[in-house]
């Protein structure tokens, strides 16, 4: 497994993202900062990944690997073998490939991944991690 370093500061804001990418009902903010890639997700209600964004992906369930930090609304996140766990304002969270993910209640969902965040919302991305 490759080992990644931070070599030299860098700072980028969301507010001017190197990408946006917009599926439905979903805003995703890309930078990179060295050779990390980090999103915002901004997952507006009644969104859910079966629906939104697996005519995207092309796979049955989502096969990314994600860790981040939900900074408000509510996930509800479904593994392939029913396990399910929700997701609040706070919680830092870590969901391995192999799941269904939607957002619960009226509120948007809106949390930071430093995992899976560069390949989440393209077309094909088949859960392959890459740079934005």
């Amino acid at each position: 497994m490759p080992v990644n370093f931070v070599t030299a500061l860098a700072v980028k804001s969301f507010d001017l993202p190197d990408k946006k990418r917009c599926p439905d009902n979903a805003e995703f903010d890309l930078v990179t900062v060295n050779d990390f890639s980090v999103a915002r997700l901004i997952l507006g209600p009644g969104w859910r990944w079966s629906e939104s964004i697996r005519p995207l992906e092309g796979t049955e369930l989502c096969e990314h690997h994600h860790l981040g930090f939900c900074i408000a609304g509510v996930m509800e996140v479904e593994s392939s073998g029913g396990v399910r766990t929700t997701i609040r304002a706070n919680d830092t969270y870590a969901i391995p490939p192999g799941h269904d993910e939607w957002v619960a209640g009226s509120d948007p969902f809106v949390a930071v991944e430093f995992l899976g965040a560069a390949s989440f919302g393209r077309r094909s991305g088949r859960g392959v991690h890459a740079r934005i």
